[in-house]
């Protein structure tokens, strides 16, 4: 038996971030989804966290079966799970370099200046990644091919505000926090800072896209968490 996994990205990503990540899901024979969030693939449109969770929780109402599912967020996805991870079929929430926060914590201290430095904001409100600046941010100690299949990829983000309360699935569901250490968006000293919020955690040699150039390492977090039994 496996547990379906749900892969939910992060700003200026869809559901591409995870394309060298699925081959091995499907070799081990995991069921999983990968949801494009709304506040990228509709950014014009204003839509935020609220429409996000909507998509993430319609994909898990739509998971087959029963068994609990792995919920993984990465980065900014890490504010959609802890909304959308209280959903019934969800049995373990993920954290990739993510942010994993208390209710309404300015998320600022845990941003590094390298990476306010590399957003533009648009005419329409919208913010996009300064495409000079985002490899030394993002994508840090990938080569310059992965890079550039990335950067082709980024998209705009909305970053309207959230409005509403919002649940804290992590205080209720087991978590696992994973630290990468060489990460220039979101430095390690604040992600263990949230990371010790969390059940578990671990920590990796990555900077804070290992789903690009380190996808195996990935996909055996994933299948080892799946396989039951």
């Amino acid at each position: 038996m496996t547990r379906p996994v749900v892969l939910v990205h992060g700003a200026w990503h869809g559901s591409w971030c995870w394309d060298r990540v699925t081959p091995f899901l499907d070799a081990a024979g995991i069921h999983w989804v990968a949801p494009d969030l709304p506040s990228v693939s509709d950014a014009a449109s204003g839509a935020n966290q609220k429409e996000d969770n909507w998509a993430v929780r319609s994909a898990l109402d739509e998971l087959p079966g029963d068994a609990k599912a792995i919920l993984l967020g990465h980065s900014r996805g890490g504010t959609v799970i802890t909304e959308a991870g209280t959903h019934d079929r969800v049995g373990h929430l993920v954290y990739l370099a993510a942010f994993l926060g208390l209710e309404n914590e300015d998320t600022t201290p845990y941003r590094s200046n390298d990476l306010n430095k590399c957003l533009q904001v648009q005419d329409d409100g919208t913010v996009t990644v300064n495409p000079e600046l985002g490899k030394a941010v993002f994508y840090n100690e990938h080569d310059e091919n992965d890079f550039l299949w990335a950067q082709q990829r980024l998209a705009a983000q909305s970053f309207m505000p959230f409005e509403g309360e919002s649940e804290l699935a992590w205080q209720t569901k087991p978590s696992t926090y994973v630290i990468c250490r060489h990460d220039n968006a979101l430095p390690v000293a604040g992600q263990r800072r949230m990371a010790a919020r969390a059940t578990h955690s671990i920590e990796w040699d990555t900077d804070h896209s290992p789903f690009v150039y380190r996808p195996e390492l990935l996909a055996t977090l994933l299948v080892g968490m799946s396989v039951v039994g």
